[in-house]
């Protein structure tokens, strides 16, 4: 039995060259678009893209179009991002923005601040489409970055809502987008948990299980599965409980708590192996946070069932257990 300590995401695919499109500028260094955005008093707009990703080239093909080239020149400093880049998806993450799927349009303020962030589908890959959208990108009263404000200033539209609570997710602002998927969850009437609404909402904006509409998802997963595949059902019930489960927030869940997120885990059909796995780490930081170092250490004997503990799992427990003892005091972990 192996701990589940972390995850770890590696892509391994085929690249295909993507030639420079004639619509966005040659990248630069981001100090020097920066520098540009501040002189010229202009929002960037990044593209991300991947290689590979088959919309990101039929996109790439509408981008080309001389109707965008000419709306870009006038309205926005352009650039594509490669994400598969390590030094492109190290900027996204110093500017907390996560990007799900490709192709995805991003547009910063002049001082680098996320206005606006939309995961662009095969229904807005024309001309107008992309147009539309970075009109709204831009636009100080229609852009997220406004839209925001407005919910914040009390307004609780419930489209905007659903809008803002993607804007949130993309730009990993966690305590919000909890606030405004709850909310979204108690004004959707409970006989619309079960439409194609429901599911996208708990699919596509979702980070915490504490919610009545994933409650009703957890305990009703045979009805999902009913107009939805069941590898899909299934996947979105395990990546709303696992975001929730490894949030820096969950070292201060309730015992309670822990166990919605293990009833959970068994519904998709998690055995007990495998969902003790999943919580060990997270339950032995919450008994040492608590000073409960005898209770943790039980803990951890008792996962292991009185086998051997690999060696370098035992480093990584002995390495928590001893953080607040006296260095001469051996590990407790036999």
């Amino acid at each position: 039995m192996r701990i589940l300590i972390a995850f770890v995401f590696s892509l391994s695919f085929p690249f295909f060259a993507q030639a420079q499109n004639p619509s966005f500028k040659a990248m630069e260094s981001f100090d020097a678009i920066f520098a540009r955005a501040k002189k010229e008093n202009k929002p960037i707009f990044f593209e991300a893209y991947l290689p590979n990703c088959s919309h990101c080239m039929a996109y790439d093909v509408t981008l080309k179009n001389p109707k965008i080239k000419q709306y870009l020149d006038k309205n926005v400093l352009a650039y594509q991002l490669d994400i598969s880049k390590r030094e492109n998806g190290l900027f996204l993450r110093k500017h907390q923005i996560y990007v799900p799927s490709t192709p995805s349009f991003i547009v910063l303020g002049p001082d680098g601040k996320p206005w606006d962030v939309q995961t662009m589908g095969d229904e807005t890959n024309t001309v107008d489409g992309i147009i539309k959208t970075l009109q709204k990108a831009i636009d100080p009263l229609r852009r997220d970055e406004a839209t925001l404000k407005k919910y914040q200033q009390g307004a609780r539209d419930f489209n905007e809502m659903i809008g803002l609570a993607n804007f949130t997710r993309m730009t990993l602002d966690t305590v919000q987008n909890i606030e405004i998927v709850q909310q979204l969850a108690e004004a959707l009437p409970k006989d619309k948990y079960e439409s194609e609404l429901g599911f996208l909402m708990i699919r596509k904006v979702m980070l915490d299980n504490n919610n009545p509409l994933f409650d009703h998802f957890i305990n009703n997963l045979a009805n999902y599965r009913k107009t939805v595949d069941s590898i899909t059902v299934r996947q979105v019930a395990e990546n709303t409980l696992m975001s929730t489960l490894f949030s820096s927030r969950a070292r201060k869940f309730s015992p309670e708590r822990i166990a919605g997120i293990k009833f959970g885990l068994k519904q998709i059909g998690l055995t007990d192996a495998q969902i003790a796995n999943r919580c060990i780490v997270l339950e032995v930081l919450i008994d040492l946070d608590k000073d409960q170092l005898a209770i943790a250490t039980d803990r951890i004997k008792t996962y292991y069932q009185g086998k051997e503990i690999p060696a370098k799992e035992k480093e990584f427990w002995c390495k928590w257990l001893t953080r607040k003892s006296d260095p001469k005091i051996p590990c407790p972990l036999p």
